[in-house]
Parts: structure tokens; C-alpha cells; sequence
């Protein structure tokens, strides 16, 4: 028997079955229940602000809040199909229409604030730039559990799969903060949320190759 008969009966005596990877929606599901109780956990320690359902009731309000967390929801399921070798890059849209209805959400709260309050409602409140550094301290740690998720990932499309991890935790995290921080105006919302997922979004897609470089998958320079 030659050495490669020996190889051969080695390999089929040894091989183990490949495990398929989990279907995207199976790991969105995954990825969602975890997140739900990382927000859920940091709602309960500070607790529920003071009219936040009532709130909520409102259509503008309503439609922002559900927005975001379908933004999250799609950022997440598009990852995990962009995250594939093979799968069309052209699941990276998916999330896109949400996060516009989010920002048609928001600017409809804006004009019933201006309607409401006249030019009071567009006063600048700097203060509440702590929503923003709240989204990013919930929003970092769980796209990084969703960039180990999808490790391999960096050798495929390490930009794109980086922005739909920062942009799914980054909504999700947008939502959590509306459910515990204090009210704000239309305005502030648009400012500090959609301006705390904007740059995290963005940034993550221009440090994707660093940051599966991190994890340890990451293509080489002129591959």
C-alpha cells in the first residue's frame, strides 16, 4: 500500500461530519434573544422612565421606535446572509427601508414638536448627549458579539458585515435607550439617536478590516 492509500484510509477512518451552519434566520433568532436580554437587564436597572408606553401610543413616536428595532432586526438577518460566501452582497440593502422610515419617524415627530411648541422645539439641548454615549456603550459590546458571530466573515466581506453588526446593535440599542432615558424633543432624538447609529455605523464599516484583524479573520493587504 502506498503512502497515499495509507493517507486516504487515515482521512475516511478519522473524518468527522461537517456541522451545516445554522440557517440566517435560526441565528438572527439567536442573536435577537440575546440582545433582548442584554436591553431588557439595563431597562430593569434603571427602570422604565415615567410615560414611556404613553408615549409610545403616539403614531410618531410609535413608528420611530418600531422602526429602529426593525432596522436592527434586518441589519441582523442581512449580516448573517452577507456573512456567507456566495450569498449576493445585495442583502446589505436589506435594512436601508427601515432605517429610512425610522428617519421619516423621527422627522414627523419634529414637525408635530414644531407644530406643538413653535420655535421652542428646535432649541438645541446639549445636556442630553448622554443617550448618545449610552447607544454607543450598549451598541459596541453587542456588534462586537455579533462580529464573533460571524467570524469568517472578514475573509468574505469584511466592510459590509462590519456596518450591518454596528447598524443592527446601534438600532437596537437606540430602542433600548427610548425605553428608560428621559423624554426628549423630535430633534434631540434625531441629533444623539440617529447621530450615535450613523457614526457607529459608519465607522464600522471603515474599520471592518481592522476589526476582524482583531478577532483574527481578516483578508491580507492585496489579497
Amino acid at each position: 500500500m502506498t503512502d497515499t492509500d495509507k493517507l486516504i484510509d487515515l482521512l475516511a477512518t478519522r473524518a468527522r461530519a461537517v456541522r451545516p451552519i445554522a440557517s440566517p434566520l435560526r441565528r438572527t433568532m439567536l442573536w435577537l434573544a440575546f440582545a433582548a436580554a442584554v436591553i431588557v437587564a439595563i431597562v430593569l436597572v434603571h427602570g422604565m422612565r415615567p410615560g414611556a408606553w404613553q408615549a409610545l401610543s403616539h403614531p410618531a413616536a410609535a413608528l420611530e421606535w418600531c422602526a429602529s428595532v426593525l432596522t436592527g432586526v434586518l441589519a441582523a438577518y442581512a449580516l448573517f446572509h452577507v456573512s456567507v460566501p456566495g450569498r449576493s452582497a445585495s442583502w446589505a440593502w436589506l435594512p436601508f427601508p427601515a432605517a429610512m422610515l425610522w428617519l421619516g419617524g423621527i422627522g414627523w415627530g419634529c414637525l408635530g414638536d414644531l407644530s406643538r411648541m413653535g420655535p421652542a422645539a428646535l432649541a438645541f439641548e446639549p445636556g442630553h448627549w448622554q443617550c448618545a454615549w449610552v447607544i454607543t456603550l450598549t451598541g459596541v459590546p453587542l456588534g462586537l458579539v455579533l462580529l464573533l458571530m460571524v467570524r469568517h466573515a472578514g475573509v468574505v466581506r469584511p466592510a459590509p458585515a462590519a456596518m450591518l453588526a454596528g447598524l443592527s446593535a446601534a438600532a437596537l440599542s437606540a430602542a433600548g435607550v427610548t425605553l428608560y432615558h428621559e423624554g426628549e424633543s423630535a430633534l434631540m432624538v434625531l441629533v444623539w439617536h440617529a447621530g450615535a447609529v450613523l457614526v457607529l455605523s459608519t465607522l464600522s464599516w471603515l474599520l471592518g478590516r481592522t476589526m476582524f484583524g482583531w478577532i483574527g479573520y481578516a483578508p491580507r493587504r492585496g489579497d
